[in-house]
């Protein structure tokens, strides 16, 4: 016979109620971690939208460097781009005195974008201040009812902007910013090479003669930035010889410097000492220079004025080519000396080999502005009398090689005053008998090799008012 029973109803109570503690315990649980996990996502948003933002205002850098560096291809141009015209183009406004910006979205949902604003009250540095802003979920918002009956979803994310601020500051990036610099090797070989520095612009650093626009170079005032570096990464990359070089010396990453027993590099009152061997401090193997090719420059070209053989009598010396006003002149060689009188600021193009001998110059006068030689050919060989700039000005020759151009030669009496830029080109200066020949300015070339007496003096103030490559950030700086 089955028997049959009974729970107590305190029992059945206790069950239930037992049960349902252990549902809400667990449904809160699963609560909690269901927000904490939200909440996670929600700081997960933030932190990789923080950490995205920095890229969109350096986004935005670039942009202004690109805007910065729009002729940067034309050292006469470069600082051209802040021009109304220019600006337009690139859509950038102005809104204030040297102050530019403009507004870029990045994709199509308006996630992010950035203003980035540069400021130009020192031409020759402007300031960029970039605004990086990038949108992130931040919160779960429950949409109203009759929204969602509109067709809308009952839920959603509320979103807001994260914004990050980038400030860099830039300066002109000089063509000339060492006295000698080399893409490939340098090998002094000559006796008696010297390299020091003085400052044409600054009377403490030359000697002004009255009514001097420039100083010229004064050893008593002499400075030691007379650099010399390579790019290149052999064993010997630079040979210092028994030179004397006042200031420091570089080569590519894992380059060595070689020197002799009684050369000499390092500060002005290191080598005036007599101290023999590299001063501590003044070598380094960290040159990276990216050497562009010359473009040459787009231009109406007219035939460089040719007196014949017969020339033009100037001072008591006949010049074949005088250069009387200002533009831009093309020949296939120099059949003679050359003049450049009072104010002219002429470019040449050369097409064809060089060789000046003899008694043979390029003459300029002390009131000229500049002249800019464009060398087509593979070779110049300079001797004779050299370039005579009696500007003192460095700046007032500009020799540039085209990728064509593959060698350069100094020679005989040819002193020089003047800047050279030919990246191709192996550069030799090879000075005989027991005289030594100033060479002031500075040069970029592929190799520089020294056979004569020569006393390299670079021209501080090239780096100033020389062409440049473009803007270059000095700073980098969140706000």
């Amino acid at each position: 016979m089955r028997i049959p029973t009974f729970r107590r109803p305190s029992e059945a109570g206790s069950v239930l109620a037992t049960t349902m503690v252990i549902t809400f315990v667990i449904g809160a649980t699963l609560a909690s971690f269901l927000l904490l996990t939200q909440h996670q996502t929600f700081a997960n948003s933030r932190s990789q939208s923080w950490n995205q933002s920095i890229a969109v205002a350096e986004a935005g850098v670039e942009d202004a460097l690109q805007m910065i560096n729009k002729y940067s291809y034309d050292s006469q141009k470069l600082l051209d781009w802040s021009t109304g015209a220019s600006l337009s183009q690139d859509q950038w406004t102005s809104y204030g005195p040297d102050a530019y910006y403009t507004v870029r979205l990045l994709g199509n949902d308006n996630r992010a974008y950035y203003i980035v604003i540069i400021t130009n009250r020192i031409p020759a540095a402007p300031t960029i201040t970039a605004y990086g802003f990038l949108r992130y979920d931040y919160e779960y918002q429950r949409i109203p009812v009759a929204t969602a009956a509109a067709g809308t979803t009952s839920g959603g994310f509320q979103s807001r902007y994260l914004r990050r601020v980038v400030q860099v500051d830039t300066r002109r990036d000089a063509l000339w910013s060492l006295a000698m610099l080399a893409d490939r090797q340098i090998d002094f070989k000559g006796n008696r090479i010297a390299t020091d520095s003085f400052n044409s612009a600054d009377p403490n650093a030359s000697y002004w003669a009255p009514g001097a626009t420039y100083g010229v170079y004064d050893a008593a005032k002499r400075n030691d930035k007379g650099d010399v570096a390579s790019n290149y990464d052999i064993i010997d990359s630079v040979n210092l010889g028994i030179a004397d070089i006042m200031g420091h010396v570089s080569t590519g990453p894992g380059g060595t410097i070689s020197i002799g027993p009684n050369g000499s590099a390092g500060s002005e009152a290191w080598v005036s000492s007599g101290s023999t061997g590299i001063q501590p401090g003044y070598s380094s193997d960290d040159m990276n220079v990216r050497l562009n090719d010359v473009a040459l420059p787009e231009a109406m070209w007219s035939a460089l004025p040719d007196a014949g053989k017969k020339g033009v009598v100037i001072n008591g010396v006949t010049y074949r080519h005088v250069i009387s006003s200002s533009g831009d002149y093309k020949a296939s060689t120099l059949s003679g000396s050359v003049y450049v009188q009072s104010g002219v600021n002429a470019r040449v193009w050369l097409t064809d080999s060089v060789s000046l001998t003899g008694k043979d110059e390029i003459r300029i006068n002390p009131t000229a502005q500049r002249l800019t030689v464009y060398m087509g050919g593979s070779q110049f060989k300079l001797g004779g009398n050299g370039v005579a700039n009696e500007t003192g000005n460095a700046a007032a020759f500009l020799y540039f090689g085209l990728p064509t151009n593959t060698e350069i030669v100094f020679g005989g009496n040819a002193a020089f005053t003047g800047a050279i830029y030919a990246n191709h080109a192996d550069f030799t200066l090879g000075g005989g008998g027991n005289n030594s020949y100033d060479f002031v300015g500075a040069s970029v070339t592929r190799t520089v090799k020294m056979n004569g007496h020569f006393n390299f003096h670079y021209d501080e103030n090239l780096a100033n008012i020389g062409p440049s490559r473009g803007f270059i950030p000095t700073s980098w700086a969140e706000r």
